[in-house]
């Protein structure tokens, strides 16, 4: 048994605590990151290979503030972790998604004829509009949260993989983290666990819900690259968002829908009825131009969700300092490198230059 001593230690190395590893370390913290598995793994808080960026959202200048500065730390990264192919959000022109996300001087609006000729996996009907965002693209999800670490091992950070952190407890006014290798004493704790391990229980308010992705087959994949096929969200229903065909062969569809509540991780199955699509996949695969309406890949995965359906960065009100994570509903890909930075923040000064994920917070006891 052995006890390591650190300024901060980040348990969980998604892409949240990756992110917060990498801006503590480039910040000068001394930090260590922990992580059960192996960094990149499929099996936390999933939903297969890509995901989805975007800066034109409807939730304020704030908002679009740190999605920005996520482009800019995205875009810094080698290799295939971002892909700037743009973003679309396409539906009725009179939807308030649609208008919400038309920003005057960040996006263009296409008619149908115009995002036909652009864009000719896609089939737009009379009145529905395709809204760009041309500082959008596709995040490949394991590669992206292998750089953050590599980048934060460069800044000077430790990383313990294959690591599970079985108990939190204070010591002399210092965290002690329990593992099976030993103690990792540290006068700061960031708790970015998703679902995987409820190490202060009741903390966060954060509800755990089964999400289904979908492959589908498509005829000429040279439509469906990232270049000629953006990922987005079409608004008309069936509401669903879209991904590129990564693979070269099927594009990946996320059907909307009231997503069931799992209790405990333990609670998942992550065996799909075989007839899960089929009474939506017909009119989805009317939307786009030679996909089949039979899919060759299921996937169930659990995402947290808060109560507004935003993600939180909460200060914990108990000495020494402790900075919690979760909630973010498919959202982290997006905010994460700049939440990173917020997290980086709080461990040092206690305090946060944004208010967009309540980082000023005090939770539990």
């Amino acid at each position: 048994m052995t006890t390591r001593a650190v300024e901060c230690a980040v348990v969980g190395l998604g892409v949240l605590g990756a992110s917060s590893l990498l801006a503590l370390a480039r910040a000068g913290v001394s930090c260590v990151g922990l992580e059960s598995g192996r960094v990149g793994h499929p099996d936390g808080g999933s939903g297969g290979e890509t995901r989805i960026f975007r800066t034109a959202v409807g939730a304020g200048p704030e908002h679009v503030r740190l999605l920005d500065r996520s482009r800019e730390l995205w875009t810094g990264l080698p290799g295939a972790a971002f892909t700037a192919c743009g973003a679309l959000t396409v539906g009725p022109a009179d939807d308030p998604r649609v208008r919400a996300v038309a920003l005057r001087g960040r996006t263009s609006v296409l008619d149908p004829a115009a995002a036909a000729e652009r864009w000719p996996g896609h089939r737009l009907r009379d009145g529905e509009v395709a809204v760009l965002d041309p500082a959008g693209g596709l995040i490949t999800a394991g590669p992206a949260t292998r750089a953050l670490v590599d980048r934060a091992r460069r800044a000077g950070a430790a990383v313990r993989e294959d690591t599970t952190v079985l108990g939190i407890g204070r010591r002399r006014g210092r965290v002690v983290l329990h593992t099976l290798e030993g103690e990792t004493v540290a006068d700061a704790v960031v708790l970015a666990t998703g679902h995987a391990a409820v190490l202060m229980p009741g903390v966060l308010d954060v509800e755990q819900r089964r999400v289904v992705l979908t492959w589908f087959p498509v005829r000429d994949p040279r439509r469906f690259d990232a270049a000629h096929f953006p990922p987005g969200l079409h608004t008309g229903a069936p509401v669903h968002t879209f991904f590129p065909a990564v693979d070269g062969a099927t594009v990946k569809i996320n059907h909307q829908q009231p997503q069931p509540r799992v209790h405990s991780p333990a609670d998942h199955h992550p065996v799909v009825d075989a007839g899960y699509a089929r009474t939506w996949a017909g009119p989805v695969a009317r939307r786009f131009t030679g996909m089949s309406t039979r899919p060759v890949r299921t996937e169930s995965y659990v995402e947290g969700y808060t109560a507004a359906r935003r993600g939180v960065v909460a200060l914990g009100s108990w000495s020494p300092r402790v900075v919690m994570l979760g909630g973010f509903s498919g959202q982290g890909f997006k905010y994460a490198p700049a939440v990173g930075e917020l997290v980086a923040e709080l461990v040092r000064t206690g305090r946060s230059s944004s208010a967009v994920f309540a980082p000023a917070l005090a939770v539990g006891g």
